[in-house]
């Protein structure tokens, strides 16, 4: 489950993912290090809460018998992912942060929309 926690510096909220360690601030750059939350005696005045788990959209209605059919999706269904991580590094323009995001995202549709590692392409200038 994702954590939102402030930046040391500028008290930015970010997003976590579980296990990392620590993050850096795309807006002041500073390092904030994650405590291990199964140290940390239980809270009960959470400042943020989580979103509630949806539950999946009703099927849609049965296709006309008119309607042309299609080929069943693939084996992993007709889940696919293109996530733009580009930093324009070395350039007046850079733009911080923009790894970091792409794999928070990358890790988002992994673990909370179940996409399959194979149908996310990462397009980012880093190596």
């Amino acid at each position: 489950m994702w954590m939102l926690v402030n930046c040391s510096n500028c008290r930015t909220p970010l997003q976590i993912p579980p296990g990392a360690p620590s993050i850096r601030c795309a807006i002041c750059q500073a390092i904030t290090q994650i405590a291990d939350p199964r140290n940390i005696p239980p809270s009960h005045s959470n400042n943020y809460q989580t979103a509630p788990h949806l539950p999946p959209p009703a099927p849609a209605p049965a296709p006309a018998a008119s309607a042309p059919s299609r080929p069943p999706p693939g084996a992993h269904g007709r889940k696919k992912a293109v996530i733009c991580g580009i930093s324009y590094r070395y350039s007046r323009h850079e733009l911080k942060g923009c790894i970091n995001d792409a794999k928070c995202m990358r890790f988002f549709l992994i673990n909370r929309f179940h996409f399959p590692e194979a149908s996310i392409i990462m397009l980012t200038g880093h190596v």
